[in-house]
């Protein structure tokens, strides 16, 4: 698979939207070169597809009831989740071989939400899962350098309000929007691009803000800015090549607001170190995994920290 194939896919998965890890975070890339997690700059050749089905796990620290109902006492309304999956399905086609056009369609699983409340110090309120079809992400890049193995990119999309806004817990009461797999918002955002390509090393940056408006039941999620620098290793190419990858991926988001009141318990700052390897064949299909390892959480208020990130997929291009 050419390069240019994992640069879009890369950012397919890049359009981070709602509290951390409850709405998809997306940056994430495939092909036979460049980063896993964060964005690359290139982009497919004029009227070529590419294809990619990825998997994004985030393994969280959640509170026991027992901590949660000390929170509360102190009058604080704090939540927790175990863990939370994220399943994207993204289309890609060259509209040019420096124009590329995406979608980005995302499907979410929260496990084991709770709630406790400082107006009931002494309950915690058990919600269940929940699940569902997110925002479908419309995008486009626009490589305007491509010389002496640079390339540079703009970035510029919407995510549309297609996903599911009325889950209900498994008392039929309706979850609060940041537990949806929808927003019920339309959300701009923009973002660069930029790498550099040394022998068998592909070194990478990127930055993208998204731009939160208010969706479903009064609720604005927040900004976010997502930060990714990463080196990429090629020891092997040709028929079959084997990458090495090794990033850093942040997000730095704002508190959420709820029918004007904000969440201080919503929103902070993460940094993660993510390793990883990508196998690809044929010039067309690539395998890849990343995990990523916190090395720094600066959470506004009582929120889940996060344990690990795994993100594996498939990509073709054709």
């Amino acid at each position: 698979m050419k390069k240019v194939v994992f640069g879009v896919l890369v950012f397919g998965l890049f359009i981070t939207h709602g509290a951390f890890a409850h709405h998809p975070a997306v940056d994430a890339g495939l092909g036979t070169t460049g980063p896993i997690r964060a964005m690359s700059a290139s982009t497919l050749p004029r009227e070529k597809w590419a294809f990619s089905f990825q998997f994004e796990y985030y393994d969280l620290d959640p509170f026991s009831n027992q901590e949660m109902l000390a929170f509360s006492m102190t009058g604080e309304d704090v939540h927790s989740t175990e863990a939370i999956l994220h399943a994207f399905l993204v289309g890609s086609y060259g509209i040019t071989d420096d124009i590329t056009l995406s979608l980005k369609l995302p499907y979410i699983y929260l496990d084991n939400i709770k709630e406790a409340h400082a107006d009931e110090p002494d309950e915690v309120h058990l919600h269940g899962d929940a699940e569902g079809i997110g925002d479908l992400s419309l995008f486009g890049q626009y490589r305007f350098l491509n010389a002496d193995n640079w390339e540079a990119s703009f970035i510029l999309g919407l995510e549309f309000p297609t996903g599911q806004t009325d889950e209900s817990d498994m008392d039929g009461e309706r979850f609060t929007t940041e537990f949806q797999p929808g927003s019920g918002s339309w959300d701009p955002f923009a973002g660069l691009a930029v790498q550099k390509k040394i022998g068998k090393i592909g070194l990478y940056g990127s930055l993208l803000y998204l731009i939160a408006t208010e969706g479903a039941q009064d609720t604005d999620l927040g900004d976010m800015l997502s930060y990714n620098a990463g080196v990429s290793y090629t020891p092997w190419a040709g028929g079959l090549a084997w990458d090495f990858v090794l990033e850093l991926n942040g997000e730095l988001k704002q508190k959420q607001d709820i029918n004007g009141i904000e969440d201080p318990n919503s929103g902070g700052n993460v940094l993660l170190l993510s390793p990883g390897t990508r196998i690809s064949w044929n010039k067309r299909w690539s395998l890849f995994c990343s995990v990523g390892i916190p090395v720094a959480q600066d959470w506004n208020g009582i929120q889940n920290d996060l344990n690990y990130r795994v993100l594996t997929g498939i990509s073709a291009s054709f």
